[in-house]
């Protein structure tokens, strides 16, 4: 058997692949551990001794790898590669340090050698479903940790990373299935409620989870996890006061600093959700710590303001860069005016945006210079970086950061409907198309997210639900949804007699310009908080916003959004739901159009 050809160099100097799955923490890190001495204690036993050198190697490989040295830790695997590449525990160990270096697509050719050399080896099937779980291969990540748990029943981590992805595939009730037989099995496990508590959370019902995560605490009066779930349950179900403490418990004892972060901006987001808008805005500084998995990477040679004192920033230039999702780069335009006033007429502010958003912002910030931000994914990470706006800059900042200067109080947000300013051109051109429409009221409708997982469809309606919209008589509706939408257009069509039209001549992913004159110039537009919608409303727009629960960070512990005092706020009585929220929004549909 031939060694595998690897460009070890090369996949160094590569950095880590891009994640497309994210995977738990605890799932990464059961499966990026090895028990060493079982996998040297399954070495043929006539090929141990001639074997030592290779042993010794993967060894030191493992210590420098642990020690947080992965690419020294890959160069003594690879060394014991190429003399034994006809080993399970070489390839192992290699596709082990390849993993740890983020190299997944590479590390699983390994892990597939590995896997048809020793094919008993539980630990094998662990990795093989880990890395095609962080590469959506879901499907196969099932495959993979079925097989470790026929091999090897009793191994919760096992039971835990397969339930796991069934839950991140939709699978809710399976995954339920199989952790119930297991906790029956060992009703003292703190590790399998916790988990289940997750799973019917995910699957819509977080009061009923509740139940589970409170008898894993019992379990473990500390566990983190539970006292990080639970607060995400509480903060579900509307009650952010009561999810603070357990925030408070969980980061008394997080797993690593990257569970420290991501558990330090959630607690944040509840902070703004229970309306402690000041001390939120503080706290949510985490959300730019490198160790949180999801925080965006600047690379700005200029001192960054903390948003602290706007007098440091009079007279000075300053960048203002988006950061986050394309509708959080709308919404936090919010605070472009105050910038400007702060900075006064001797300095400049300079707005780094969405490509798709710099006509738009230009026009509503003539006094500003803007140019779009450049933004890459480096070793899986989100970069981004403004080289075209630094020259004679004296400071940057991302553009949620001077909230803590303007919108310390519900006090401090615009009474004025409007920050952005649509094309009036375009804004006549569509509402002379919608007027062709008939003589409803023009509504523009949307109801997704364009990035749909199962985590995500959590706070998004089924177009099922929008029967009661639908229904109500005297409107034109008009189709504000990006991505693939024939399926649901064509069922309103067939199920409830209503055309959704399609407007012509725009491109609603990436003719931004354009959506913001189209939204803006509907009657009303209803959607969830995604980047049209915000768009609409930025630029003045009526928008009914709905939301899958009542302390949605962006509410601010209020029932409307003051980002927006022109807009509306719909929620039910409960998490998802759905009929209560919907109910609401034809009703005073139907009052608008008497009304009109």
């Amino acid at each position: 058997m031939q060694a595998q050809p690897l460009n070890l160099e090369a996949e160094l100097a590569a950095g880590a692949e891009e994640e497309k799955h994210e995977t738990p923490l605890v799932a990464t890190q059961s499966a990026t551990a090895l028990k060493l001495d079982t996998h040297v204690k399954r070495l043929p036993k006539d090929t141990r001794k001639r074997h030592q050198k290779v042993v010794s190697l993967v060894k030191r490989a493992m210590r420098a790898s642990d020690g947080g040295d992965h690419p020294a830790g890959a160069r003594k695997a690879h060394e014991a590669l190429g003399i034994a590449p006809e080993l399970a525990l070489t390839n192992h160990v290699m596709g082990l340090m390849l993993l740890r270096l983020g190299r997944l697509s590479t590390s699983l050719d390994f892990f597939e050698k590995a896997w048809k050399l020793d094919p008993q080896d539980p630990e094998i099937y662990q990795k093989l479903g880990l890395v095609a779980w962080k590469l959506d291969m879901l499907p196969a990540a099932e495959k993979f940790y079925r097989l470790q748990n026929q091999i090897a029943p009793n191994r919760v981590d096992g039971i835990l990373n397969l339930t796991g992805v069934l839950r991140d595939m939709g699978k809710f009730d399976d995954a339920i299935e199989i952790l119930r037989t297991a906790i029956y099995s060992d009703p003292e496990n703190y590790d399998l409620w916790n988990s289940l508590g997750s799973v019917v959370s995910e699957s819509g019902k977080p009061t009923e989870a509740i139940t589970f995560y409170q008898e894993a605490l019992r379990l473990k009066p500390n566990y983190s996890r539970a006292h990080n779930n639970m607060a995400n349950v509480f903060e579900l179900i509307g009650e952010p006061e009561q999810s603070l403490p357990h925030y408070e418990e969980a980061l008394k004892n997080p797993i690593d600093a990257e569970d420290e972060a991501t558990m330090s901006h959630g607690r944040s987001l509840v902070m703004l959700a229970a309306g402690h808008i000041r001390d939120g805005w503080a706290a949510n500084e985490t959300r730019l710590n490198p160790d949180r998995k999801g925080a965006t990477l600047f690379t700005i040679d200029k001192p960054m303001w903390d948003g602290v004192d706007p007098a440091e920033i009079r007279g000075k230039t300053v960048i203002l860069v988006g950061e986050q999702g394309l509708g959080d780069e709308v919404l936090y335009l919010n605070i472009a005016k105050d910038m400007i006033e702060a900075i006064g007429p001797e300095g400049e502010l300079r707005i780094a945006c969405e490509y798709r958003l710099v006509d738009l912002v230009q026009r509503s910030f003539p006094q500003a210079r803007v140019y779009h931000h450049m933004s890459t994914v480096l070793e899986g990470r989100d970069v981004r970086a403004t080289p075209q706006l630094e020259e004679g800059a004296d400071f940057w900042t991302p553009m949620a950061t001077p909230l803590r200067a303007f919108r310390n109080s519900l006090e401090d947000f615009p009474t004025e409907p409007g920050f952005l300013t649509a094309d009036p051109e375009q804004q006549a051109f569509f509402r002379a198309q919608m007027d062709g429409f008939g003589k409803g009221l023009k509504v523009g409708i949307l109801w997704k997210s364009l990035k749909m997982t199962a985590k995500r469809a959590r706070f998004f309606s089924a177009f099922d639900a929008w029967e009661p919209i639908l229904k109500v008589p005297g409107i034109d509706f008009i189709n504000l949804q990006y991505g693939e939408v024939d399926e649901e257009i064509a069922l309103a069509k067939d199920r409830y007699g209503v055309t959704v039209h399609q407007p012509s001549d725009i491109d609603l992913k990436m003719d931004l310009d354009k959506v913001a004159a189209l939204s803006s110039a509907c009657d009303i537009v209803i959607g969830p908080m995604n980047a049209t919608s915000n768009l609409a409303a930025a630029c003045g727009g009526m928008v009914w916003f709905f939301h899958s629960h009542s302390s949605a960070w962006t509410l601010l512990g209020e029932d409307r959004q003051y980002w927006y005092p022109q807009t509306r706020s719909f929620f039910g009585e409960g998490f998802q739901d759905w009929d209560t929220t919907m109910k609401k929004i034809a009703a005073a549909l139907a009052e608008r159009v008497e009304a009109s």
